[in-house]
Parts: C-alpha cells; structure tokens; sequence
C-alpha cells in the first residue's frame, strides 16, 4: 500500500480520521507494516503514538489506548511552537475537551491524574491540566482560562463511568493531539485488547474524529471476536477504512533462507511454514539448533522470547496442558494431555479453552485431538518448563500410553527419557524400531540404539531384533562403515533371527558392500546364504524359508546388474520363476527385475512386456507400500529409460526421489538422482539435469560410497558433452567433425545410437546381427576420434542442429545398473 498517498487523504482539508485495518495469521508480518507507516508518517512530522495490550493494563479501560497515548499527553506535543511541519488545511488550534470530559480524561490517564485529577488549584497553587497547556490547551488560551478559573461541579473526584461519555472524551482528545500537523494512532495485537478498548474502536469508526489522524490496527482474524470484526468491516465498506490481509507466500520466501540450506531441507521447511514467513524464518532458526526427533530443538533466545508473547495469557490450567501436550508431540489427546498435567477434567477443559482462545493449538476435527498452530509454538511450550519437570511429564506419558495400549511409536518415544526401562519397555523400544526402521529411520535408530544401551538388559532375540534395526537404519542414513561392521557381527554370530529375518539382514549387508564398491564380499555372502539347504518343518516354516530365498534371489539379481557379474540363460530361467511364484509382497520387484536383465541382454519385446506389468504394480501402490520398493522403482525406470519410454521413467525417478528425501533413505538417494538426471537429459532439461548431479555428488561425498559418486561424476560428463560446458575438460570439442565422412550405414547407425537404441534393438530394426552393428560403430569411434556412445550422441546432436534438422534424443549410459 501506498502509505502517503493514505495520509494524504486523511491530512486533506476537511478530512476525517481514517482508519488502516492489517489482518494476518501470527508471525505473518503485521508489525513489520505497521512500523513502515509509523516510520513514513514521522517522516512527515505527524505524531506517532503506538499501543499494545499487556498484563498490566487488564483491569484498566481503555487500556491499548491509554498505552498508546500516555506518553504524548504527557510531553505536550500539541502546545504552540512544537516541532513538525504545518498542516494548512487545518490551520486553526482545534478546541480541546469540555471540562467534563477532562476530568474522565484525567481518570483514565496517568499522566493526567499524576498532575491533578481536576482542574482545580494545586498544592502550589498553580490551576491544573486545562491551566499549564499540557497535552490539551495551550497556556494563556481562552478556552484555558475559562476552564482555569470556572471550575465545573465536582472538581477533584473521580467520575462515575459512563462508557459513552467516555468515548466522546477520547474522540475530543485525538482531534486536540492531531491539532494541525496529524496523529498516528497504532494499535497493535487488537485481538487480545480489552472489551472497552473495543468498544471505543468500535465508536471511533462510526464516528471518526474531524481531524488528520489514521487509526491503525492489526490483528489474527481468528482471535478476535465477532463484534470488532463487524465494526471493522462495516468501517470498510464505507469507506472509512482500509484493509490489508497477508496472504501466505509462496517460493519467493524461499529467498529468506540461509544460502546453506540445501534444497530438500529449504522446501521442508517452506511446507511447514505454510507460507508464513515469520514462521519460516522461526523453523529455520530452530532447524538450524538441530534436535533429537520427538523432543524439539531449544529455540534460539529471539525466536523463543517473541514466541513466548503468545502464552501471556494463559493461567496455571492453560499452562499445564500447553506444557503436557508438547510432551507428548505435534498432536494430542487433551485426556492424556490432562492425565500427564495431572489435571482433572475441568481444569482440563479450562485449560484447552485458554489456549485455543491464544491459537496456540487447533481442533482436529469434532473430538478431543488437537495440534500446535506450527512446531515453534510446541519447541516453546516443551522448552518453558524444567529437565527435571520434563523428565517426570515423559515418565507419566509412557506409563499412560502403556496403560492405554497406545501407539508404540508415541510409546518408545516416551521412554527414551526415561530413567528406568522395564522388560516391556525394550520390547516396546524394538517393535517401535522395526516398525519406523523404512518411514523414519531417524527415529528408529534412536528406539534401537536405546534399547541396545548396556545398561537394559534383552534377551538374545530381542538383542538381535534391535542389532538389525540399527544395521539397517544406518545403512539407510549413509553410515555405511558402521552398519556393516555391525550387520557381519550379526551375521557371524549366527543369531537366533527368523529366516526372513535374517535375510533381510543379509540383504542390507549386500546392499551396503555394493555402495562401499566391496562386490566380492557382497557376491562371497550370497553365495554362501543361497547354498543353505531348506529345513524340514512345517509347512508354515517351508513358506517362511521359501520367501527368506526369494529375497536373497532378488538381492543377488541387484548386485549382478549393478556389478555387471556373470548372468545366464540359467539364472534369467530362474528369475523367470521368481516371479511367477514369489509372494504379493516380492512380486513387483521380480518383475521389474526380470524387465530390467531382458533389456541389458536385447530382449526388448520381454522387456517391454515385464515393464509394463511391473509399471501397472508400481502404480497401484501408495507411498507406504512404495518405501518397500524403491530400488526395484529404479531398476523400472532404466529399464523405461532404455525402451525410450522418458517420461515415464522421469515421473517414476521424480516420485522415487522424493519419497527417499521424505523417508531419509539416503543410500537409495544417488542412484535415484542419477536415474533422474539421465532421463531429464535426456528429455532435453540440462540445467534440471545437472542440478540432480550436484546433489547426487554430494550426498556420495558426505557417504563416502564411491560406486556412487562415479555414477554421479558419469552423468556431469554426460551433461557437460551433450550441453557443450565452456572450459570444461570432458566438453566436445568446438570443430565438429562432419558426419558426411561416414557411410551411409555407419551415419545410419549413429543416429540409431544417438535415440538410445542397444546393439541388439539397432540388429533388429536394421536386419543386421549384433556383430556386424559392432563392427561398424567400431568404425564410427575411430572415425569421429571418440571412444563411448555419450560422444557419438552429442557429436550427432550437434551436427543435426547445425543443419536444423531435429536434434536426436541422448543416447542412454548404463541402463538398469545405473
């Protein structure tokens, strides 16, 4: 808004007061508008006087305007020959209040009742407030010694309220401060003003004062109440006053965030902030004091003290429940809130009344669940009370939950602040672990490590239920030296794990050798794992083994189209199986397996076949079911990416990558960011494509997996040749050399390669063998001086742009194993 266009209006001759009305959620920038108008119209020499409701001025009416105007009725600032410009359209003194509204001025401000409570003679003998000029007349004016020396019956008591007249005094006195030069009225944090301060608001718009003053309030429209809200909108649409409603923002606030943040991290906390900037910045000051999960980071002293106005007026019952409930989470039960506060259901109710009427928590639904307005507003509430309060708050909530048979997630996150932890509780701890170990491995690392502490004692089950976990989960936060020390402990222990237990174990072992470049370890495992004979038993133990197999079956195929190991008519025969027989659970991965080996060897129409019936699996399932499947989600899209089906392996690869960034999955993270990257190249989006390298050298140097990072530094090559990167060592060189040099075959042929065609697919559509399409791109590479298809591809590129021909598609590198 333009602010001196808005006091101009208001300073024109004749004008009358005008009012600004700033609605926006908390933290949303009101304030910050109010302090620009505040610093335009002092630029302009209009008096300034700002007010905000507080504590002190609860039992006192009128209390944000007294705040606000106390201290300008005290300086004097409207006597004669004050400072600031002149306001010619209002060039005459404006009389000030009647003697009767004098003395209920005097009754409501300190400043004026400290002088004298009426207009009578003094102790020394001077007249009081009408006499000296302060705040209302100037000295020696007529209106002054009239009052000075008739005082009106009464004189020196108080008045009996009389809330209309009371108004009109106040009206009175903003005409005699605004006097020639105008008055900014600021009333900030409406919402929690006094019933008469609402009153007098409401007044002041139906009757704005004959004088340059711009009454300016902000306020959460949920918090304030239906009659103010009424009179500000009946104000607007009269004209007498101005609206400004903050609108959450949208990717322009991501601008606010520190440079260092990467991007994963910035567009989290964009999401939790809703769009409000000032919680934005708050999440990130507290992303930045890190934390441990469940229990909320301390936020820093700024954040904390400008959060902490928002709890002024909570009593004991609302502090109790605020403090229990960010004990237990984001979300609560206000019953188990209360059973934790120790409070009884009416203290209960009070207290979640005082904090709904403060919105600091918010209704789900019609029942008794409730969440924090946002997470800074919990880390508070969590950080206002004691460690040793806090400790005892944990301790009654674990026992509550137990008691309740409550989620074993809220559970297990309960004990880890305990101080003892029963037999129950480790078990709790570890069931909670294997249960978050895919969707928060995070957490779930936390709940086994906990349960693996020297001092809780487990029995050997148990102990190599939580091992597992904790293998796992570090595998999946890219502590990879340390999950596999502990996962070959496990292993060589020979621990009383379920078979596909264990095999799940040995899968994770496997998977962390591939990202460590150790294949032989990885191969050695497997090797020995499927040469296990099958157990007698019962038939629901013989399907427990069945599938423990399967999985190994699986992770082996993995490991060989990564590795590029030894791969038969044998072993596709057997994979061929696999998915036949394999269990629901396995199934899609089988397939995409089996689609993905089809193509590495030519077989583009089995591949082609198994694709899609993988690609309908992969579709059907939700995020939960996806998390389970993301490596087989990437063998599907190479194998699209090698079948030129680009799009659909693009949005296949965007899903997977943001799941494995939701989940914390990072060892699944680079492979999916290349596969990503490839096909963004492919499709032509080459900044999108390098953005994913960067972050996929990244998160291989912080995990140290150097199969990673090469398929990383891989597709940055691949970028920068078909991009043509300035200065870059493996950019094509600028001389392209002409394709008329080669044959027609041998042109034919690099085209072919360039849309991404295998050997045995270009066979195929040429009628020519596999050896033959061999021995002719050998001729190309020594021709155009190149050595991989990559160079072949952006050489052909270049030179059907150059003569306006359509550019032909990248050539694939890697296909599945990537």
């Amino acid at each position: 808004m333009d602010w001196h266009q808005l006091l101009d209006e208001t300073s024109a001759e004749g004008g009358a007061a005008r009012g600004l009305e700033v609605a926006g959620e908390a933290w949303s920038g009101k304030t910050r508008c109010l302090e620009e108008l505040a610093r335009c119209a002092a630029d302009r020499g209009w008096a300034v006087a700002r007010g905000r409701p507080g504590r002190l001025q609860e039992s006192e009416p009128y209390g944000v305007f007294v705040d606000a105007l106390d201290d300008l009725v005290a300086t004097g600032w409207d006597t004669p020959g004050a400072g600031g410009p002149e306001n010619p359209a209002h060039p005459e003194a404006t009389p000030g209040p009647t003697p009767d509204e004098r003395r209920r001025l005097a009754a409501l401000f300190p400043s004026m009742a400290d002088s004298s409570m009426a207009d009578g003679p003094m102790a020394d003998g001077s007249m009081g407030v009408g006499s000296t000029g302060v705040g209302f007349m100037p000295a020696g004016s007529a209106a002054g010694s009239a009052a000075g020396s008739a005082p009106a019956p009464g004189d020196g008591e108080r008045p009996a309220r009389d809330p209309y007249r009371e108004c009109r005094a106040v009206r009175s006195l903003l005409v005699r401060l605004a006097g020639r030069r105008g008055l900014l009225l600021v009333l900030d944090d409406l919402h929690r003003a006094d019933a008469d301060s609402l009153d007098l608001l409401g007044y002041l718009l139906r009757r704005p004062p004959q004088a340059p003053v711009v009454i300016a309030v902000a306020h959460r429209p949920r918090q304030l109440g239906h009659q103010p809200m009424s009179a500000l909108a009946e104000a607007v649409s009269r004209g007498v006053c101005r609206r400004i409603e903050l609108e959450p923002g949208g990717e322009e606030l991501l601008a606010l965030l520190p440079a260092h943040l990467d991007e994963p991290t910035r567009r989290s906390l964009l999401r939790h902030s809703e769009g409000n900037a000032g919680v934005l910045l708050a999440l990130a000051a507290l992303h930045a004091e890190g934390g441990a999960g469940a229990v909320p980071p301390e936020p820093p002293p700024q954040v904390f003290s400008t959060a902490l106005h928002d709890f002024q007026d909570l009593g004991p019952a609302g502090w109790a429940v605020i403090r229990a409930a960010a004990v237990l989470g984001d979300g609560f039960d206000l019953w188990m809130a209360a059973e934790v506060a120790q409070l009884d259901e009416t203290a209960a109710r009070e207290g979640i009344d005082e904090a709904l009427a403060e919105d600091l928590v918010q209704p789900l639904g019609d029942g008794w669940d409730f969440a924090f307005r946002n997470p800074v507003v919990r880390a508070v509430a969590y950080h206002s009370v004691g460690r040793g309060r806090r400790s005892g708050a944990h301790a009654r909530a674990a026992a509550a939950l137990r008691a309740r048979r409550g989620p074993i997630e809220l559970r297990a996150q309960q004990l880890l602040h305990a101080v003892e932890v029963a037999d129950d509780d480790v078990c709790a701890l570890v069931e909670a672990a294997e249960q978050t170990a895919l969707r928060d491995p995070a957490a779930a690392m936390r709940f086994s490590r906990h349960a693996l502490r020297p001092t809780v004692g487990t029995g050997p089950l148990l102990h190599a239920r939580a091992q597992a976990v904790l293998g796992r989960t570090l595998l999946c936060a890219g502590e990879y030296e340390e999950s596999a020390a502990l996962l070959q402990q496990l292993l060589a222990a020979d621990s009383p794990l379920p078979p596909v237990a264990r095999a799940t174990v040995v899968d994770a072992y496997a998977q962390v050798q591939r990202l460590l470049g150790r294949y032989g370890a990885a191969r050695d495992l497997l090797r020995t794992e499927l040469s296990r004979p099958l157990p007698d038993g019962t038939a629901e133990s013989a399907a427990e083994h069945r599938t423990a197999r399967h999985l190994l079956q699986l992770t082996s195929t993995a490991l060989t189209l990564e590795s590029g190991g030894p791969w038969g008519p044998a072993n596709q025969g057997a994979l061929a199986q696999l998915a036949a027989q394999a269990p629901q659970q396995l199934r899609p991965a089988a397939l995409a397996a089996l689609a993905a080996t089809e193509a590495q060897f030519g077989r583009i129409g089995a591949a082609e076949e198994h694709a899609e019936r993988a690609a309908a699996a992969f579709d059907a399932m939700g995020d939960d079911s996806l998390a389970l499947h993301l490596e087989p989600l990437h063998w599907l899209a190479g194998t699209e990416l090698q079948l030129g089906r680009l799009r659909e392996a693009e949005a296949r690869l965007s899903r997977g990558v943001e799941l494995a960034r939701h989940l914390g999955q990072r060892h699944l993270s680079a492979r999916l960011l290349v596969g990503l990257g490839l096909a963004q190249l492919r499709l032509g989006h080459f900044p999108e494509a390098l953005s994913r390298a960067d972050e996929a050298e990244s998160l291989a140097h912080d995990t140290g997996s150097a199969p990673s990072l090469a398929l990383a530094t891989s597709l940055r090559r691949e970028v920068d040749l078909l991009h043509g990167v300035p200065g870059d060592a493996t950019a094509a060189p600028a001389a392209v050399v002409p394709l008329s040099e080669l044959s027609n075959r041998e042109h034919e042929i690099s085209v072919l390669v360039s849309r991404g065609h295998t050997n045995q697919r270009i066979a195929r559509e040429l009628s020519l063998s596999p050896k033959t399409v061999e021995t002719y791109l050998a001729r190309v590479f020594r021709k155009l001086d190149v050595c991989s298809r990559a160079e072949v591809a952006a050489l052909v590129g270049r030179a059907h742009g150059q003569e306006g021909a359509p550019r032909p598609e990248p050539v694939p590198s890697g296909g599945p194993a990537t």
